[in-house]
C-alpha cells in the first residue's frame, strides 16, 4: 500500500518496498487516492515494484479506512502478503483487513527474517520478538525507520482498476494538522529523546535547539 497525500508519493513507501524484497517474490504497489495521478507516476519508478494498481475514485481521496480496508480485502485473493507503513493510514486500515480475512496481523516489524518469520519491538520497544506466522496471508505493517529506502529507477507496469467501494458509514469533515519543521517521529533519521532525566514537560525547550542543529525529531512521552 503506497503511503501519499494524492499529490506526492511518501518518502516512507520506498522503505516499506524495501521490506517487501526481503520477504521475496513479485511486488505490487497499490495506489489508491483522487486525482493521483502524480503519485502513480512516482510508484512506477520504485525499484523493484512490477505493477502499480490505480484505484483513483472519490471513494478514496482522504483514504478513509472504512472503504480502503473493503478494496484491499477485495484484493487481497491474489497475494499472500499485504504490507503498509506503520503510519496513521496503515495503523487505521490495515486491522479492519485482518479482521476481514479472518488473519492475525503483524505489527511495526523491524526486520524479515523469512517469507512467515518477522522482527518486532514489544514492550514499548524493550524487547524484541521474532514472530511466525501460519497464517495463510501475512496482514503486515512496517516501522520504516527499520530499512532503508529503495531506488527509484524502476519501470513498473500501471494497471488501473475500475472498482471502487464506498463503504458509506463514515465521511471525512476536515483535516486538523499539527505544522512543524522538525521531521515526522516516525520516519525521522535522528530523534532525541528527553524522557525521564527532563523531569517534566517544560524542561524540554532545552531539546530543541539540539533538535534543530541535528535536523531531529524530538520524542517522549512527556513532552506537552
Amino acid at each position: 500500500f503506497a503511503e501519499h497525500d494524492n499529490s506526492t508519493l511518501k518518502a516512507e513507501t520506498l522503505k516499506t518496498v524495501a521490506a517487501a524484497q526481503a520477504i521475496g517474490g513479485d511486488i505490487t504497489l497499490l495506489v489508491a487516492g483522487f486525482n493521483c495521478q502524480s503519485v502513480v507516476d512516482d510508484a512506477a519508478k520504485v525499484n523493484g515494484v512490477t505493477k502499480v494498481l490505480v484505484a483513483d475514485n472519490a471513494a478514496y481521496e482522504h483514504q478513509l479506512a472504512e472503504n480502503v480496508s473493503l478494496l484491499v480485502t477485495e484484493l487481497a485473493a491474489d497475494f499472500e502478503h499485504i504490507v503498509a507503513t506503520a503510519l496513521t493510514t496503515g495503523k487505521n486500515f490495515m486491522p479492519r483487513v485482518a479482521a476481514l480475512l479472518d488473519v492475525t496481523q503483524i505489527s511495526d516489524i523491524i526486520a524479515v527474517e523469512s517469507s512467515d518469520t518477522f522482527v518486532r519491538p514489544i514492550y514499548a520497544g524493550n524487547a524484541i520478538a521474532t514472530v511466525q506466522s501460519l497464517d495463510s496471508k501475512k496482514v503486515i505493517t512496517v516501522r520504516s525507520t527499520g530499512f532503508d529506502a529503495v531506488a527509484t529507477d524502476g519501470n513498473a507496469e500501471v494497471v488501473v482498476l475500475d472498482q471502487a467501494t464506498d463503504a458509506g458509514n463514515s465521511s471525512h469533515v476536515s483535516d486538523e494538522l499539527t505544522v512543524s519543521e522538525r521531521p515526522d517521529l516516525g520516519a525521522a533519521g535522528v530523534v532525541i529523546s528527553g524522557g525521564r532525566g527532563m523531569q517534566n514537560g517544560d524542561n524540554f525547550k532545552l531539546l530543541e535547539g539540539i533538535a534543530d542543529k541535528l535536523g531531529a525529531a524530538i520524542g517522549a512521552s512527556r513532552a506537552a
